[in-house]
């Protein structure tokens, strides 16, 4: 996971790029996504809020924001937002340092114990595959729905043209909506895009009906029906992965904490006593 131990994509194109360090989409995305062991979420979880915790107490620079997929397999998706590359090394060289090497390698060791795998991804912010990023508020992101273009060899133009196409046809129908879009240049096949839908909350999965067919009145039937043909000889394959933003294993910005600290400090409640042994009474025959 993070700090360069290390999720995307359409929808997840953007988590969330989401995210964590500004209120503008991030240069630079790293994105870590950890497949984990059926049964284990909740003992995942606790590592990784102990994770965020010490980086917390060290003061550690790079935040982040942790997702559970609620679709697919289990996956837990982590983005780390930054500048640039070179801020990035910079902040691996921080977590290089003890005592934070030692604690984040325990971390680390525990965490393996709970996961069957997982993949790092970096990637750059792309204007021309975003869609009214000016609405993106990091502080306010409950889910993201994540999609991962993979564009044909030699078809990059066509796939910007397409989402150009359909982004004017969505200012025509007065579409609500937040897309943040990055190509990934490492760590996935060449031509992998990915779009982050961010949403407040589930509502806009329900009103995906009347965004189609907004599309389709906008930019008239037929071109509407020769695009969604033509996608066929652009991409190789498209999915998409619906993310819930999960407080306890995110590392978020004290802005974003400040925004809203009743989501972002959840409280946890304190372990019951254990109930004390039965005696057996003496004498009793």
């Amino acid at each position: 996971m993070r700090m360069g131990f290390t999720a995307m994509v359409l929808a997840s194109m953007g988590v969330l790029p989401i995210m964590a360090q500004m209120q503008q989409p991030a240069a630079v995305l790293e994105i870590t996504r950890e497949s984990i062991k059926e049964g284990r979420s909740a003992a995942h979880e606790k590592v990784e809020s102990e994770w965020a915790a010490a980086l917390r107490k060290a003061n550690f620079p790079q935040t982040y924001v942790g997702l559970d997929a609620i679709s697919g397999p289990s996956v837990a998706w982590f983005i780390e937002p930054a500048p640039s590359f070179a801020k990035t090394e910079e902040w691996q060289k921080i977590g290089n340092k003890e005592p934070l090497k030692s604690t984040i390698a325990m971390l680390d060791a525990r965490d393996g114990e709970l996961r069957t795998g997982s993949t790092s991804l970096w990637a750059v912010y792309s204007k021309e595959l975003s869609y009214k990023p000016e609405k993106f508020d990091a502080a306010k992101i409950r889910y993201v729905s994540a999609g991962v273009y993979r564009v044909k060899l030699g078809h990059d133009e066509d796939f910007t043209s397409a989402a150009k196409k359909i982004f004017e046809a969505y200012d025509r129908g007065n579409v609500d909506l937040c897309l943040l879009g990055y190509q990934v240049v490492a760590g996935a096949p060449a031509g992998t895009y990915i779009l982050f839908n961010v949403m407040q909350s589930m509502k806009p999965m329900d009103e995906a009906p009347a965004r189609s067919q907004a599309l389709r009145d906008a930019m008239g039937a037929e071109e509407f029906s020769r695009l969604m043909r033509s996608s066929g000889d652009v991409f190789t394959s498209m999915e998409t992965t619906l993310l819930r933003v999960n407080p306890m294993m995110s590392y978020a910005t004290k802005e974003m904490i400040d925004a809203d600290p009743g989501f972002w400090k959840p409280k946890v409640a304190a372990p019951k006593p254990a109930a004390p042994a039965a005696t057996e009474k003496k004498g009793a025959q």
